[in-house]
């Protein structure tokens, strides 16, 4: 005698879905995704060798302005967000030519020298790197005695610094490198302040005893002596990004205010849905729909890199999750739900009206297999065997659809745990129903109306006394 073969629940509807071709499409991101990695560590090599033999040439750095010219063609840097690491390679390449200025003319190298940089990545390497390099390279000249080379490296972080604090840095990558320009600051005072006391004699060393005398001067000879340290770097320009910043902070403060209320209408939306008010639904997902298409787009078309804000993608995947479980519950053509159950429909990543990433599409559905579980528990109660059936259906097919994709996005990865517990969930469900049916309990095999509770309570009832 042979085992019978696993039990499969017949649907009561058959759902088309299918994602064979999101997975191409994600695969062929990766594919182009880590083709860019690759180029970018070439770069990454070439660009240490070159920083070792600093200062040089511009005959002996041109093997690296082309490998950055052929991964960064554009000469004036776009909001829109690189590929892979190559901001990091940017930063990089503007930390590089910033170490090969100040061996050049003793000053800080201009943005409008690397208009190819943002703002962020002239910061993150011009400055905030560049302060870094200066610690290390003023450790070095005091190691050979040379009291003036590292007095030129101090004056220059102390005004990077100087600058560097009429910036508002809000927690992230440049207000942790920006602490590192403190601590760099404080390597190179420490190593004058050593090398004053093991008797080193310098012009610098000579000029600090009279100090005292300096400060009882007239204000107007202090402030031209303060004039010549700020001539160091360009203030204007840094002024200029400055403001440029404070602007995008704003928008970013906006934005994240205005993804709050669209992500709680979209969330709000799925309640009613639970609740079985279509039309309040229906009201919350088109005021979700209206603000990122007339207050969020904009924002993000003024400032592109705010696509990548995590306070966007999660107001997309939350309206994804909505939209997908309205028309999963009442069709494409919004005529389907009522007695015969629900459509059973899924929308494919095309059908919705904005462009989404193949992260937020599947983020969103994946999250759908939560909503149509708590659906299932709701027909269980009822004892509606094919409302279960056709959830546990949705959800296998999701599962089935997502595994076998030829490349899924990491973030997906995460949740798929959570659609495998509901499959084995919900096939508990249906055995616990088969349980019911076995002791005479009354099971739907077709969708009907939930009777009232009074009835449902009497039904109760005449089991209890028949049982």
């Amino acid at each position: 005698m042979k085992p019978s073969a696993p039990l499969r629940h017949e649907p009561p509807k058959v759902i088309e879905f299918d994602l064979q071709s999101l997975g191409l499409k994600v695969s062929e991101d990766e594919s182009k995704l880590h083709s860019t990695y690759d180029s970018s560590r070439k770069l990454q090599a070439a660009m240490i060798k070159a920083k070792s033999l600093v200062p040089v040439s511009e005959k002996d750095t041109s093997e690296v302005d082309d490998q950055f010219k052929s991964l960064i063609p554009d000469e004036v840097a776009s909001r829109s967000p690189r590929e892979a690491n190559l901001s990091f390679r940017v930063e990089d390449y503007v930390r590089l030519k910033a170490y090969q200025c100040f061996f050049d003319t003793g000053t800080l190298l201009s943005p409008s020298d690397c208009k190819y940089a943002t703002d962020e990545e002239y910061l993150a390497g011009a400055c905030m790197g560049l302060s870094q390099d200066l610690a290390r390279y003023g450790m070095g000249r005091a190691t050979a005695r040379d009291v003036d080379s590292v007095k030129m490296a101090r004056n220059l972080v102390q005004e990077i610094q100087n600058q560097l604090l009429q910036f508002d840095f809000r927690n992230g990558p440049l207000r942790r490198k920006f602490d590192g320009t403190k601590y760099a600051l404080k390597t190179l005072e420490t190593l004058l302040y050593e090398l004053a006391v093991t008797g080193e004699e310098s012009e610098f060393f000579n000029n600090i005893a009279t100090k005292a005398k300096v400060d009882e001067e007239p204000d107007a000879k202090r402030m031209k002596q303060d004039d010549d340290s700020s001539a160091l770097v360009p203030q204007e320009d840094l002024e200029s990004l400055r403001k440029r910043m404070e602007l995008r902070d704003n928008l970013r403060e906006k934005l994240i205010k205005l993804c709050r209320d669209g992500q709680k209408a979209a969330k709000q939306s799925i309640f009613a849905l639970h609740r079985n008010d279509k039309e309040k639904a229906e009201s919350l997902l088109l005021k979700c729909e209206t603000c990122i298409q007339e207050h969020l787009l904009p924002i993000i078309e003024e400032e592109p890199q705010l696509r990548n804000s995590g306070s966007f993608s999660g107001v997309l995947e939350e309206y994804v999750e909505g939209k997908l479980f309205h028309t999963w519950l009442y069709g494409k053509d919004d005529d389907g739900g009522g007695e015969d159950g629900a459509a059973g429909e899924l929308l494919h990543m095309e059908d919705f009206l904005f462009q989404l990433k193949p992260a937020e599409y599947l983020g969103g559905l994946c999250d759908l297999t939560g909503e149509v579980g708590r659906y299932a528990v709701q027909r269980g109660t009822v004892r509606d065997l094919n409302g279960v059936k056709l959830v546990l259906h949705t959800n296998q097919l999701i599962l089935q659809s997502i595994q076998t994709m030829e490349r899924t996005p990491s973030y997906t990865n995460k949740k798929m745990d959570q659609v495998r517990r509901s499959v084995e969930k919900l096939e508990r469900m249906l055995y616990e129903l088969s349980l019911s049916e076995a002791t005479g309990r009354r099971v739907k095999t077709k969708t009907e109306e939930t009777p009232p509770a009074a009835d449902m309570m009497e039904t109760d009832d005449a089991t209890n006394q028949k049982e």
